[in-house]
């Protein structure tokens, strides 16, 4: 069990630097202001009430309970991975994707909308306009690796 130690202090530390990062941008830039930090990436100030990419962005209910329900089936399976016999990318994936998770329902409860700030430059318009943060691209990471871990058995690592 000591090896499992990493795993929540790991996710804590997503959550809490996601929710610096959305502290920060909501107090040093205005509703929709944009800094370059790169050639690629912005630095944005963008709410968005829906889920990913505005849907049911007009029924906050329905939003919170989606998050609520995707949030509590995330930690349950991020329990039983971290408890189980489950390999090293299993346990960081679905422990990535709960710290994500976690982050952007904390904004729902004390927002009702989640701060996005993260923009990337890809030359293609419509995926210009998407703005993400760090619990998004925690929860997308943590996926992959948690699909990717679970094709191979405990101890037969990549």
């Amino acid at each position: 069990m000591k090896k499992n130690k990493f795993y929540p202090l790991g996710g804590t530390t997503v959550f809490l630097v996601d929710q610096w990062a959305k502290h920060y941008v909501e107090k040093n830039l205005k509703m929709g202001e944009k800094r370059k930090l790169t050639e690629k990436l912005e630095l944005r100030r963008i709410h968005n009430p829906g889920i990913c990419l505005g849907v049911f962005a007009n029924k906050p209910e329905k939003v919170k309970k989606l998050t609520e329900a995707g949030t509590g089936i995330v930690t349950v399976i991020q329990m039983l991975t971290l408890l189980g016999n489950s390999n090293i990318l299993r346990k960081t994936g679905i422990t990535l994707a709960a710290a994500g998770a976690w982050s952007n329902l904390t904004d729902r409860y004390h927002k009702e909308k989640v701060v996005d700030y993260i923009g990337v430059k890809t030359g293609k318009e419509k995926l210009d306009q998407v703005t993400y943060n760090l619990g998004d691209f925690a929860i997308g990471a943590g996926g992959v690796l948690w699909v990717l871990g679970s094709m191979f058995k405990k101890g037969k690592e990549l």
